[in-house]
């Protein structure tokens, strides 16, 4: 709701003048930061309506900036990044500690009271709720918390930004894009990138355009792995398994990957066996085009029975490895050739 009232304040020009931006997702961290940058400070007079500190900082210096009159503008913006104050760590900017509890205070009362001509963003990377600064900006500005978007979300910003580039991709390429990309915004702009670059000449960007260019990453050969799996080709399983331990590939986060496959397999096959229509299943799972039509193959060839097996199977592998009986990697061979015997 946070990021819906930005996004408000921004198309209203009406900004607060304090915010706390944390999360995962740097790419709308520095897009919003941009937009608010573009509404108060003009390119003419950004060298003295502009402030960035970067670091731990002492808790006067941001004050201090604050207090400057902006010059030839009505508003000034100030960028704090990473100051530390908002962790609860001992020793990096807390409550904890004389000095550094007045430091704090202070800053806490003048943001009470900031001036409407400083607008004011703090961007950390490590925040702590519990620390008082976040409830005073909360009650005097807007704490956002921009994390990575929903699957479905990302597909429809893609298509977006092909759109900006004068090109075309239908739902099923865009969600190939996202589902074999990381879901970082930053990450699936490069992989836009090399597309618009390798498709130029034509407005349509396919599935195969993706094969070619685009990075393979963990969770593409995860579908090739879960598709052998389920195909009870197990030899193939095997040697899809030998290439991500030769890429490095951390095998406990594998290990993981294919539980979660099975899950979404399983769910879909109960709503399938109810009579839930397929498009409405993978709807109600939340998938996207692509992860749906890899899951409903799937599907087909397993068992329900099968698929439950393999769930408990999963956890019993889990208590093995965490207590030092078997390895991630055994655990991944074991599974797999409990569902290549059914």
């Amino acid at each position: 709701m946070s990021l819906d009232t930005l996004k408000k304040q921004i198309k209203e020009k009406k900004l607060s003048n304090i915010y706390l931006f944390t999360g995962a997702e740097e790419y709308l961290i520095k897009y919003y930061t941009n937009a608010i940058r573009k509404l108060i400070v003009d390119q003419t007079n950004e060298e003295f309506n502009l402030i960035t500190i970067e670091g731990k900082t002492d808790t006067e210096a941001i004050i201090s900036n604050c207090e400057t009159l902006p010059m030839f503008s009505d508003k000034k913006l100030v960028i704090a990044k990473n100051t530390g104050l908002f962790k609860s760590k001992k020793g990096e900017g807390t409550d904890t500690g004389t000095s550094k509890k007045s430091g704090k205070d202070r800053l806490t009362e003048y943001l009470e009271s900031i001036p409407d001509y400083t607008c004011l963003i703090f961007i950390e990377s490590e925040v702590d709720k519990r620390v008082k600064l976040v409830n005073t900006i909360k009650k005097h500005g807007l704490v956002v918390e921009m994390d990575y978007q929903k699957p479905a979300d990302l597909v429809k910003w893609v298509i977006k930004v092909f759109k900006s580039y004068n090109k075309i991709v239908d739902q099923m390429t865009a969600s190939y894009i996202v589902e074999n990309s990381e879901y970082s915004m930053t990450e699936l702009l490069n992989e836009i990138e090399k597309l618009v670059n390798y498709a130029e000449g034509r407005s349509e960007i396919s599935i195969r355009d993706v094969e070619k260019v685009c990075n393979k990453t963990i969770k593409s050969r995860i579908f090739d792995l879960t598709d052998a799996i389920s195909e009870g080709n197990n030899s193939k399983a095997l040697s899809l398994l030998n290439d991500m331990a030769a890429l490095r590939e951390p095998m406990q986060k594998v290990l993981f990957m294919i539980v979660r496959q099975i899950r979404l397999i399983y769910r879909i096959k109960l709503l399938k066996n109810q009579g839930v229509r397929e498009e409405t299943a993978a709807k109600e799972l939340g998938l996207t085009p692509y992860v749906a039509s890899k899951i409903m193959n799937a599907s087909r060839n397993l068992d329900v029975n099968v698929l439950e097996k393999a769930m408990y199977y999963s956890l019993e592998l889990d208590e093995s490895i965490k207590t030092g009986k078997i390895s991630d990697r055994i655990a991944i061979e074991l599974l797999i050739a409990s569902i290549g015997s059914r």
